[in-house]
């Protein structure tokens, strides 16, 4: 049995908690680890890590390696990279290409599982069911299984008759044509491709060629093959966050039926949403609002907001673009503070990683090490630096910065110049081929 994890999810509409460069699988701001750490969490209680395969456009990668790092610390990863985010069929199309390749057995079984989901509840129990009857699938049939969230199963899904053990013929749709975002699904690699082969009348590497299925979603497939359809209930509750109103109800309710997260102190406030992910928020005397502090937003709408609208008005802010974190293949930066002639950075660099040998016109830098230990070359010179220790790099100097140890790096970075602009950086060597 392999584990393919859907990782292209832009979630647009949840802006500005994420971004068009950090992805709201990816974003730390509503809960200590990403809705993605916490999809590979609970799935390493189950799979062996090495049966478990991300799919991904190629701009993700680096938030795919470092987040994983951060869980691991370093371990191999089953990379499965699309040139570009074309939709989740798409991903899955690519994904049979790509074991198709690497010979992998028709009869095996395929779990495919998006990387944006927020589960709530025990589940332990019900996972470990779940997969313990799914290894030896062998039906020429896809498997649903849905969460059991009320809309998702009594609203939508009509279960039909037991087919075996506790899989279910599918006996239609309530009040929806369309399948929504259902959970797991489950196939057999060569049922799948004869599925998607007959139905469109072109093997899977035309299809992707073709882009005829381009920003299509697996539900889209999922409806062509009604009939071929298994249901099966997880008992878990599995929550889609595709929007504001989506963390609204995520969130606890006060008395008031305010949803409150960080550092906020309401008066005479209801039916309000109060986000702070750093600052302290005051509210009084409001109510139906939405207010989202981030670290560089403060976003303020009414209780039903009009993201869209916003993301026109918004069209060449770098705040639409990203937030104040940015990954990168060795670790992450984020920018505390920035001016006229300055910027300063916390840089995190993941064991045994390196950042590449550079050198800036318009700028020199200093670094204190906060965490770990850095080896830092400048010019011919190489040193070795340890907690509150520090350097200076002069402009037009060659440096680099590495992480020789077994635990992050942190430094703070303070750059100093007339230009400030990730555009002044000239490589002389790079082990990421940029």
């Amino acid at each position: 049995m392999k584990v393919v994890v859907l990782c292209g999810g832009k979630g647009e509409n949840l802006w500005p908690i994420s971004r068009k460069n950090l992805p709201k699988q990816f974003s730390k701001l509503v809960f200590e680890k990403s809705l993605f750490q916490e999809t590979v969490i609970r799935l390493s209680k189950f799979i062996p890590f090495e049966d478990v395969f991300f799919v991904f456009p190629d701009e993700y990668k680096f938030f795919v390696r470092s987040q994983v790092i951060e869980i691991f610390g370093s371990k191999a990863i089953n990379e499965i990279i699309e040139p570009s985010s074309r939709g989740t069929l798409q991903a899955i199309v690519f994904s049979l290409i790509n074991f198709i390749k690497s010979g992998v057995d028709g009869n095996e079984v395929l779990v495919f599982i998006n990387s944006d989901q927020l589960w709530r509840g025990e589940y332990f129990e019900k996972l470990e069911k779940f997969f313990s009857l799914v290894r030896d699938f062998y039906f020429d049939k896809i498997l649903c299984a849905v969460s059991s969230n009320v809309v998702k199963v009594k609203d939508y899904v009509k279960v039909g008759e037991k087919f075996e053990d506790d899989f279910f013929e599918f006996g239609g749709l309530d009040k929806s044509s369309n399948f929504g975002n259902l959970g797991i699904y489950v196939a057999r690699f060569k049922s799948l491709i004869k599925m998607l082969q007959s139905n469109f009348g072109k093997s899977v590497e035309s299809l992707y060629e073709s882009h005829e299925l381009d920003k299509q979603s697996f539900e889209f497939f999922i409806n062509k093959v009604k009939e071929d359809i298994l249901v099966y209930d997880l008992g878990v509750e599995v929550l889609d966050i595709d929007n504001i109103t989506d963390i609204r109800n995520i969130l606890v309710e006060d008395d008031n039926k305010n949803n409150l997260r960080g550092d906020v102190i309401v008066s005479n406030a209801s039916n309000s949403l109060i986000f702070s992910s750093k600052r302290l928020i005051v509210v009084s005397d409001i109510s139906d609002i939405n207010v989202i502090e981030t670290p560089d937003v403060v976003y303020v709408s009414g209780k039903t907001p009009g993201n869209k609208d916003l993301i026109n008005l918004l069209e060449g802010r770098e705040e639409l673009e990203s937030g104040v974190i940015s990954y990168r293949p060795w670790g992450n930066y984020t920018v505390i503070d920035r001016g006229p002639n300055y910027q300063i950075k916390k840089i995190v660099v993941n064991p045994g990683e390196s950042l590449s040998l550079q050198l800036h016109y318009h700028r020199s830098e200093h670094w204190v090490v906060i965490k770990g230990t850095a080896k830092v070359t400048i010019d011919d010179k190489v040193l070795f630096l340890r907690e509150n220790e520090s350097t200076f790099i002069p402009k037009t100097a060659k440096h680099r910065l590495e992480n020789p140890g077994k635990i992050p790096l942190e430094i703070i970075e303070i750059q100093i110049g007339e230009y400030i602009s990730e555009d002044d950086i000239v490589r002389f060597s790079d082990i990421y081929g940029r």
